[in-house]
């Protein structure tokens, strides 16, 4: 996996990502302070957030957000969870993990060996052991680029409360996970990179969340089904959910869906690889 030419490639984009991000971290929080304080000073700022409280938002792209954050007091562990939040991880990730689960179709590899193991099974369990390694590593790259970033321009070194923020960047890993395992799912059964590839970039960019929207819609208006909002079933709207301080009863959502995510997908890989022709 690490030898693959593409995880460096991937790795070293990313790590540029990560560096120009920290490096312009501070002048975004300032303009993100500034812009608070005029609305906050506008004679209109009520209403309009009233206005933006009763609207549904659509987020799209990697959306880094800066609140919370001092300009004066940067914290590695809380700007390290905006990173995971942002959905850039996610991104890379699941352009390399398809790269990676379907390298096996070209090489010829699991014609070769499928037919030598007894439990078919154990190659989805190789699969995902080597995929959750490769999410661990990737993230402790970029958590180390992020703080030679920091202290480089920043010149202090500010942890943060690992009490605080561990938790919530635990659940967001687990969470980024299954969302990588339902990506690397779905290419198996569809046998295609290509869709594969762009069924994830849509689905980690916030696609999913307008198709959900979409269908509450018609719900209400054809099914007169209220409340029906399955973007709360999606794995990117859990990631942005959580923060420090989050109440317990949505972390304990958070790593039901993931966990029931993760159960989901590897039943269905296992059944599409014990009836998959190796031949």
């Amino acid at each position: 996996m690490f030898r693959m030419q593409a995880f460096w490639v991937i790795t070293l984009i990313t790590i540029l990502m990560v560096a120009v991000s920290a490096s312009f971290l501070v002048s975004d929080i300032e303009e993100n302070t500034t812009s608070e304080v005029t609305l906050v000073d506008g004679p209109s700022s009520s209403q309009a957030d009233e206005e933006s409280d009763d609207a549904p938002t659509l987020q799209f792209g990697i959306n880094e957000s800066s609140e919370g954050m001092d300009a004066n007091n940067l914290q590695i562990l809380q700007v390290f969870m905006a990173h995971l939040s942002s959905g850039m991880f996610t991104l890379f990730n699941v352009i390399f993990l398809i790269i990676f689960v379907t390298a096996d179709q070209k090489n010829g590899y699991i014609k070769n060996i499928g037919g030598q193991v007894k439990r078919r099974y154990r190659l989805i369990v190789a699969k995902w052991v080597a995929a959750a390694v490769y999410v661990l590593v990737f993230d402790a790259i970029m958590l180390a680029t992020q703080v030679v970033a920091l202290v480089a321009t920043q010149g202090y070194l500010h942890w943060g409360s690992a009490q605080t923020y561990l938790p919530c960047i635990g659940i967001q890993m687990l969470l980024q996970y299954a969302f990588l395992v339902a990506c690397m799912t779905l290419t198996m059964v569809i046998r295609s990179r290509a869709l594969g590839m762009t069924a994830g970039v849509c689905l980690s960019m916030g696609m999913a969340s307008l198709l959900c929207m979409l269908i509450d819609v018609a719900s209400r208006r054809f099914l007169h089904i209220e409340n029906l909002q399955l973007e709360n079933y999606l794995i990117t709207t859990k990631i942005n959910l959580i923060v420090p301080g989050v109440a317990d009863t949505q972390i304990q959502n958070a790593v039901i869906l993931a966990v029931c995510y993760l159960a989901v997908m590897t039943v269905v890989s296992i059944i599409n690889v014990e009836k998959r022709d190796l031949a």
